[in-house]
This record gives structure tokens, C-alpha cells and sequence, in this order.
């Protein structure tokens, strides 16, 4: 596949452009005038995002061409109103427009970013193939479970933020485990996906016109079912269990192609939430604002739907064009930076420009599932979905919650949102893909075992190509050498040309009888005399073997010897009269076509 590295550097280019127009309408709208963040930050994301580039060169040349500007693109918009927001948030000490662009949130989302790059570079420098990930599938199950689980066992006050467990803080640093809990588990999902595939692909009983899988092979399903639970349980962090269940119940059926798993999968975790429902406020606190957020009582009293009221007026103020970046007011919305980050943006861009951002996103689930396709391994297929999968699923339900589609789950919007774990998690995913989409994309080479690929359609027409020559070559050598046993065939020692076969006109024989033939050796060229003595010498053939017709000439039983003039005439002394039709061998005479050992002699 092409490389496109000029495309690559327009694409990163444009971004770098954009975020600059984004960066100066800000600062004109806020301020009425430019200020030097207004030129370094754009340079700086624009710094950044050439160095990813660069890393993904250098370590994956063939990846696809479009991972890393998308990606760049959309880090620095949400860097760009993240510090937006920092600049009129609702406290005692908004961000100064003198501040430096390592300043207030935004500034730690760029030094995030920055650390996010380096670790996408560390990544593919020691992942060199995806498929060497097969090897440690079930230390990333047991790192993946640790991770997740680790926040529902901490007190309240160092891992609750929103009503959910799902966070570790230590002073002022923070970080959200589950957000590479949740890349481990989908890489071991992969990894036995791969090595079950056949057993969970096995049709059981037909119920409604479904194929259901057989009852004993429901066990996998079951267990990622009850974890799920159990982190909705403990952790009460809805999101983050309902994203590992779909990201399992997607590629399994990826796997299988069997539309039975959707089904049960679906039927048992809305029935488990159901079943647990009574027994958790946090739960049935969502769902009553999800079903009636318009209630007075929970906007103005409670406030326990004033998020989700104040996003919705926001949108609707942007409309359809948006009242321009700088104009809104994103900071009357709670946790604008983080949970409703795109209904900021989208009150100050308008309904085209959440949908150029969703479209963006689409672009870049489409590159991750024709990644997956072209991927010449089952498990570099199956990663590539899953990954790709998470994204559209994690956009789903962060969009879904903010439009009041569906109940709100905390989840992060990939790349825009603030967070050191939610971006460092969303560039460890674009690494991976990227290294799929490289190992697709490059010219096939041969490999083994684990490494082992399936060979690309060219390359397996070009073998047929080239075996089907090579046997039609084997054909005209057999159809010209076929035309009867070959005398002395088994011998290594012997040489037999195809005009020496029985039933073909010439001479018969072996190419050693050839060789002191005068008829053979041209008319210049004198043939040696055998040895007629010595304690080398040849013993006598026997009664049966007639005496050489003379020193030039070999036996031959098929015809007569030519008569010599040089020795008497017709009949010379050296000579013996050939008979007319020589009368047949006796069975322990030699015979040339069966025994070439004899005629060696």
C-alpha cells in the first residue's frame, strides 16, 4: 500500500491551521486582540503532533495515513477549549489571558499530550508486531482485572468523583485505571476469541427462527457478564462496565458472525441492570433524570439534572451554525471540560460543526475496521475491530448522554476531553492500531508460529501462476520422453538420451557406447583402442557374447557388424561373417535393454 506522506504532512498541516483559527477567534472574542499564546500554543500542539507523525514513520512506515492527523486534529480543538473554558470558569481564580500555554487545565492537557506521544512511541518501538502481544494474553487479563477492580476496594476519598469509584488520587495527580484496563482486556478478548472461535462458533438448538449456541459453550459470556455486574456493583460506574461487556459481545460476534450472541448478550446485561436496580440510588438516580430532566424539582432543588439541562439549552443556543468560538458560555455547564465537553463546543460551532467532529470520528472508525479487514491474521482482525469498536461505542455513549438519548455513564469523549488517562488511553489506541494497520499494509513477508500470516491473494496467484508453468514445462519434457521404457533407468551411472529408447529410429544404447562409436566421434576424429592385455584387461564374455567386429566397433545384437575393408575385404582375418539373422540369446546371455551392468562390462 502507498504511504502518502505528502498527504499525511498536508492533512497535519490544515489541523495545525485550524487549531490556529480556533486559538485567534477565541482570543478576538474574549480579549479583542492576539497575545503570544495565541501563536505558541497552535505552534506547540502543531510541534507535537509532527513529532507522533514522525514516530509513526519511522516505527510504522505502512500505517494508515489518516490515524494521526484525525487524531492530532481532534486533541488540539479539545486543548484549544479546554483552556477556553479555563478562561471564564465560575471560580475566584479564572486563568489569566497573561497566562503561559502550560497554564491551568489546558496547559496540563498539553503536557498530557505530549506524554501521550511519548509513550505511542515507546509502544511501537517495543511492539514491533502485534501478534508477539498472543504471547502475554493472560498477563494482560490479570493487569486488566487489577486495574478496574482496584478503585471499588479504596476508600471513598481518594477514588470517588460523580458518584462513581472509578479513580485513584494521590495529592493532586490523578488517574482513571479502567481507562487501560479496558485496552488489556480487549487485547486477551482477541487473543482467546482466536483460540475458542471454532468451539463457540458450533450451532446448538433453533428457537424463533434463531441459531442459539450450544449450552456448554455460554461459560465466557457468563463470566464477562458477572464482572460487569460486579463493577456496576462495586465501583457503581455504569459506563465502564456497559463499554467492556459491548466490547466482548462485539467481537465475539466478529468471531462468529452469529447474531444469537447479540441477543443473549443484550437480554443479560439489561436484564441484570434491571435485576439489580432496586438495591442502587446512584442507578436509579440516572434513569430518573434520563426519563423526566425537565422537572423543576431536580433542576432547581436538587440540581441532579441541572448538567444535563444546561447542555441541552447550550445546543439548542448554538443552533445551527453556533454563536462562534469565544461566544457561548460553556462555563455554566458542569464539568464542561471533561463529561460535556461536546456540548460546549457544540453551542459555540453549531450543529455543522458537531457534525464535522462526528464525521471525523466516523472517518476514523472506518480506517480501524478496514484495518481489521485487511489485517492478515485473525487476531490482528479482531483487535482492530475491537478497537475501533470502542471508539464509535464510547462516542455513542457520550453523545447519547448528553443529548439525553440515553442515560449518562461519566464516560470521557475520546481525544477532546480533559484527563491525563483518557488521553494518554486514546493515543496507546491509536498505537495499536497503527501497528495493525502497518503490519497490513506492508509487503508480505513469510513468517511462523505466532508470527505466523496468511499470504496476500497476489502472492498466492502468482505461486499457481507459477506452478501451473512449471507443470506444463514438466508435461512436453514427459510427452517428449515417454515413448517407452527407458533401458537401464535405475542405473545412477548411465546416461540414456531419448534417441537411444526402444522404438524410435537411430541407434540404441548408452551414452558410454556412444562414446567410442566412429559414427558418433565425427570422421576426423580417431577412436582409442580398447586394452588387449594386462591385469586390467576385461575378461572373456563367454561362448554366448560374440567377438568384437574390430577395434573401433562395439557389440551391437540389434544388427550385424559392417564388414572392414582395411582387414581382407568382406572378410577379413580380423573379422567374423555376421550371420543373416542372428539366432536368439539364451537366457543367461546379455541382453542391453535389461541388463546394463553386463554391457558396462
Amino acid at each position: 500500500m502507498p504511504k502518502r506522506i505528502g498527504r499525511e504532512i498536508t492533512m497535519l498541516v490544515m489541523g495545525g491551521i485550524g487549531v490556529f483559527c480556533f486559538q485567534l477567534t477565541i482570543d478576538m472574542a474574549l480579549s479583542q486582540r492576539t497575545t503570544t499564546v495565541t501563536y505558541m500554543l497552535p505552534i506547540t500542539i502543531f510541534i507535537v503532533s509532527m513529532c507522533a507523525w514522525a514516530s509513526v514513520k519511522f516505527l510504522a512506515p505502512y500505517a494508515d495515513p489518516l490515524f494521526v492527523p484525525i487524531a492530532a486534529f481532534l486533541t488540539g480543538i479539545g486543548i484549544v477549549y479546554i483552556r477556553r473554558i479555563d478562561r471564564t470558569a465560575l471560580t475566584d481564580d479564572p486563568l489569566p489571558e497573561s497566562a503561559g500555554i502550560f497554564g491551568g487545565q489546558g496547559g496540563r492537557q498539553l503536557m498530557y499530550y505530549m506524554a501521550a506521544v511519548v509513550l505511542m512511541t515507546v509502544l511501537l518501538a517495543v511492539v514491533r508486531n502485534h501478534r508477539m502481544l498472543r504471547g502475554y494474553a493472560y498477563i494482560l487479563l490479570f493487569a486488566g482485572i487489577a486495574l478496574a477492580a482496584l478503585p471499588g476496594f479504596l476508600p471513598a476519598s481518594i477514588s470517588e468523583s460523580g458518584g462513581s469509584k472509578n479513580w485513584i488520587r494521590f495529592g493532586s495527580f490523578s488517574v482513571q485505571p479502567s481507562e487501560f484496563a479496558k485496552l488489556m482486556l480487549l487485547i486477551f478478548f482477541a487473543v482467546y476469541l482466536v483460540r475458542k472461535r471454532d468451539m463457540l462458533s458450533v450451532a446448538g438448538k433453533k428457537i424463533l427462527g434463531l441459531q442459539l449456541p450450544r449450552m456448554k459453550d455460554l461459560g465466557p459470556i457468563v463470566i464477562v457478564w458477572a464482572a460487569s455486574l460486579l463493577m456496576l456493583i462495586f465501583e457503581r460506574d455504569l459506563g465502564t462496565s456497559l463499554l467492556l461487556f459491548a466490547i466482548f459481545l462485539s467481537m465475539l460476534y466478529m468471531a462468529t458472525r452469529r447474531a444469537s450472541w447479540i441477543v443473549i448478550g443484550l437480554t443479560m446485561f439489561f436484564g441484570g441492570c434491571v435485576a439489580i436496580f432496586p438495591f442502587f440510588s446512584h442507578l436509579q438516580v440516572r434513569v430518573d433524570i434520563w426519563l423526566d430532566p425537565w422537572d423543576q424539582t431536580k433542576v432547581f432543588e436538587t440540581g441532579t439534572s441541572w448538567q444535563l439541562v444546561q447542555g441541552l439549552v447550550a445546543m439548542n443556543s448554538g443552533g445551527l451554525l453556533g454563536n462562534g468560538p469565544g461566544s457561548g458560555n460553556p462555563n455554566l455547564i458542569p464539568a464542561s471540560e471533561s463529561d460535556f465537553i461536546l456540548a460546549a463546543i457544540g453551542e459555540e460551532v453549531g450543529l455543522i460543526g458537531l457534525i464535522a467532529i462526528l464525521l471525523l470520528y466516523a472517518i476514523l472508525v472506518e480506517r480501524g475496521f478496514k484495518t481489521g479487514i485487511m489485517s492478515r491474521d485473525l487476531f490482528g482482525k479482531l483487535m482492530a475491530g475491537g478497537l475501533a469498536f470502542l471508539v464509535a461505542f464510547q462516542l455513542f455513549v457520550v453523545f447519547g448522554g448528553v443529548t439525553g438519548l440515553i442515560p449518562m455513564t461519566g464516560q470521557t469523549t475520546t481525544f477532546l476531553a480533559a484527563g491525563g488517562s483518557s488521553l494518554v488511553g486514546s493515543w496507546l489506541l491509536i498505537g495499536l492500531l497503527v501497528r495493525v494497520s502497518d503490519d497490513a499494509r506492508k509487503p508480505w513477508q513469510a513468517s511462523y508460529g505466532l508470527m505466523k500470516t496468511e499470504a496476500p491473494p497476489e502472492f498466492l496467484a502468482e505461486q499457481a501462476a507459477r506452478r501451473a508453468a512449471e507443470e506444463a514445462a514438466k508435461g512436453e519434457l514427459a510427452g517428449v520422453m515417454d515413448s517407452g521404457p527407458i533401458p537401464g533407468g535405475d542405473q545412477p551411472t548411465e546416461l540414456i538420451i531419448p534417441g537411444h529408447l526402444p522404438g524410435t529410429p537411430g541407434p540404441t544404447g548408452t551414452m558410454e557406447e556412444d562414446v567410442v562409436s566412429p559414427t558418433r566421434q565425427g570422421p576426423t576424429s580417431a577412436p582409442p583402442s580398447p586394452p588387449t592385455g594386462g591385469p586390467f584387461s576385461p575378461p572373456p564374455t563367454g561362448p554366448q557374447s560374440p567377438p568384437p567386429a574390430g577395434p573401433t566397433q562395439p557389440y551391437r545384437p540389434q544388427s550385424p557388424p559392417p564388414p572392414n575393408p582395411n582387414h581382407g575385404g568382406p572378410q577379413g582375418p580380423a573379422t567374423r561373417p555376421a550371420p543373416q539373422t542372428p539366432p536368439p540369446p539364451p537366457p543367461s546371455a546379455f541382453d542391453p535393454r535389461t541388463d546394463s551392468k553386463e554391457g558396462d562390462r
